[in-house]
């Protein structure tokens, strides 16, 4: 007995990609690789930016504790804590690596 139904092909449809938006148009996309360096080290103003986007992050966490998310605001200040708990291990290290 013979199947009288044919699969059907559905044409894959194509979605616009996201435009790519960048926080800071005064720090390069990528860092220009140099020849005498191949370690890619963040410049202080990226550090200093990141520091300045915890200290936001940290205060909307505290505006959503005071409003009652305390889901979303938990979540917040546990992920704050371990990059804080991260830096502080990491400086641990470069002080040991430092006295050798």
């Amino acid at each position: 007995m013979k199947n009288n139904y044919m699969a059907k092909r559905i044409a894959p449809t194509r979605h616009p990609r996201a435009k790519v938006r960048f926080y800071n148009s005064h720090m390069p996309q990528f860092q220009e690789p140099t020849r005498t360096n191949l370690i890619q080290w963040p410049s202080e103003q990226q550090i200093l930016e990141v520091s300045k986007r915890l200290a936001r992050i940290n205060r909307l966490g505290i505006r959503w504790e005071a409003s009652g998310d305390y889901f979303n605001s938990g979540d917040l200040a546990y992920q704050i804590q371990e990059i804080i708990r991260a830096t502080d291990d990491l400086f641990k290290k470069s002080q040991r690596l430092n006295t050798r």
